[in-house]
């Protein structure tokens, strides 16, 4: 257990040292800061102004990039477009089957009554004979 007191260090200069680098940390983190902030509140057209303008093929590369961006999103419309059709037309041709069926129906039922025997007429009433008087 003795071995343990070789390796502690006396508290004093550790504490000193220890708040040195915390301080100049600060200091460094402060002087960071500070231009950064400086840099932040100037207005945007000069940020633009000191940028050199794009070289021809960046903008090139610019221009396709937003024209791909505009044929994906006209893409993906036309795609809910069809798959809203598709829809559609899955209930339309739903309803015309249903009206098919029912077409069928009345067909056949009016077939029926059409080929139904015709209901006879009873013996017309016999006429009375002339009596000879």
């Amino acid at each position: 257990m003795g071995d343990h007191s070789r390796f502690e260090r006396p508290p004093g200069p550790d504490r000193h040292s220890r708040r040195g680098r915390i301080f100049v940390l600060t200091l460094l983190a402060v002087a960071l800061v500070v231009p950064l902030g400086i840099y932040e509140t100037i207005p945007a057209k000069q940020h633009k102004a000191t940028a050199p303008p794009p070289d021809p093929t960046s903008q090139a590369v610019h221009d396709l990039q937003t024209s791909l961006q505009q044929a994906v999103s006209q893409l993906r419309a036309l795609q809910q477009t069809v798959s809203s059709d598709r829809v559609e037309i899955k209930r339309l041709f739903e309803d015309v089957t249903a009206l098919t069926g029912k077409l069928e129906a009345l067909q056949q039922s009016i077939a029926s009554a059409q080929q139904a025997p015709a209901v006879q007429p009873t013996e017309p009433p016999r006429q009375k004979r002339a009596t000879a008087r």
